[in-house]
C-alpha cells in the first residue's frame, strides 16, 4: 500500500490563509495535511472561534470543500497546544476551544485532532506526580467527552523537555506518558477515542534525560496506539523542527519501528518552514515532502 506524505500547514496558514495554504500544499506534492486549529481561540475577538457556531460551521465547511476539490486529505488537525495554563480564564477557554476543535475536526473529515499533554513549563518542575497525573486524566477526560459528542478521536502528543527549567518535561518521560495514556484509556470507553501522536523531535530532546528511549523505541513501546505523526529532526538540544536527515535522529530506525507496529496512517511532517529563512517556506516544505517520499520509497 502506498505510504502517504502530509505536511502541517501552520506556517502556510499564518502566511497565506486557510484556503491558499491548502492550494500550496497540493501544488508542492503533499498527499495530506495536518490542519492547524490551535491559533484559533474564543479569547481572540478576531478569531473565527469567537464567531457564532453557524459562522464557524460555514467557514470550515468551505475549507473542507476546497480540500476535496484539490483532492487533498485532511488527515488530522492540530488542536490545543496547551490544555492547561494555571489561569482560570484561560483554562475555561481551553475547554471551549477544545470542543470547537472536535466539531471542526469532524467538519473537515479528519479522524484525529492532536493535543499536547500537561506541560512542565506551566506547572513547574517540582509538581507532584499525583497532581500531574490527576490533572492530565481530568483534563483529557473532559476533552474526550467532546470527541465522543462529535465522533472524532484525540491523539495525545509526545512531549520533550522544558527548556526554561533545563529538565525533561514530566510527560516527556516514556513511563509517565504511557502511565497517563493507559489510565485514560482504561476509563469507560475512552480507548475508542484516545490515541497517540508521535513527535520525533520532542522524543529526541527527552533522550537527554534519565535514559529515555530513542524515537524508534518510543514508537515500539506505544505500538498500535500510534495513529498520528509529527515528523521532524533536531540536534537534541532545541526544538528545531528541521527536515528529516538534517539533525541526529536515526530515520531508518524510526521508519522501521513504524512498520513494526503496523502504522498505516499518513507520514506527516511538522516543520519550522522558516528554518532556512523567511521567504523560503514553500521551497522548504516542497523539498521536505520530496525527501520523505524518497525515504519511504527507498
Amino acid at each position: 500500500m502506498k505510504k502517504l506524505v502530509g505536511i502541517s500547514t501552520f506556517t502556510l496558514q499564518s502566511l497565506y490563509g486557510d484556503f491558499k495554504a491548502l492550494e500550496i500544499a497540493k501544488a508542492i506534492g503533499a498527499d495530506a495535511v495536518d490542519f492547524s486549529l490551535d491559533t484559533y481561540s474564543v479569547l481572540n475577538k478576531n478569531s473565527i472561534y469567537s464567531k457564532s457556531e453557524e459562522e464557524i460551521v460555514a467557514h470550515f465547511t468551505a475549507v473542507k470543500k476546497k480540500a476535496d476539490e484539490l483532492g487533498l486529505i485532511i488527515s488530522q488537525t492540530h488542536g490545543r497546544l496547551r490544555i492547561y495554563f494555571a489561569d482560570p480564564a484561560k483554562d475555561d477557554a481551553v475547554f471551549k476551544d477544545a470542543r470547537i476543535d472536535c466539531m471542526v475536526t469532524k467538519i473537515l473529515g479528519a479522524p484525529y485532532t492532536v493535543m499536547h499533554a500537561i506541560a512542565t513549563s506551566i506547572t513547574g518542575p517540582d509538581a507532584e506526580s499525583g497532581f500531574m497525573h490527576d490533572l492530565c486524566f481530568d483534563t483529557f477526560n473532559k476533552i474526550i467527552s467532546y470527541a465522543k459528542e462529535y465522533d472524532v478521536k484525540i491523539a495525545m502528543e509526545t512531549m520533550g523537555d522544558a527548556p526554561v527549567y533545563g529538565c525533561c518535561d514530566f510527560f516527556g518521560h516514556l513511563t509517565e506518558f504511557k502511565k497517563a495514556y493507559d489510565r485514560i484509556c482504561a476509563f469507560e470507553d475512552n480507548a475508542d477515542y484516545f490515541f497517540c501522536c508521535i513527535d520525533t523531535g520532542h522524543i529526541n530532546k527527552a533522550m537527554r534525560f534519565d535514559n529515555n528511549p530513542t524515537p524508534g523505541d518510543f514508537i515500539r513501546q506505544m505500538g498500535s496506539a500510534v495513529k498520528c505523526l509529527h515528523l521532524n529532526d533536531n540536534n537534541t538540544l532545541t526544538d528545531q523542527h528541521k527536515p528529516p536527515k538534517t539533525g541526529v535522529i536515526d530515520w531508518d530506525d524510526v521508519l522501521s519501528a513504524l512498520d513494526e507496529v503496523g502504522y498505516n496512517g499518513v507520514y506527516n511532517l511538522e516543520l519550522n518552514l522558516q528554518h532556512f529563512g523567511k521567504g523560503f517556506e514553500i521551497e522548504t516544505a516542497e523539498f521536505s515532502i520530496k525527501l520523505l517520499k524518497y525515504m519511504l520509497n527507498k
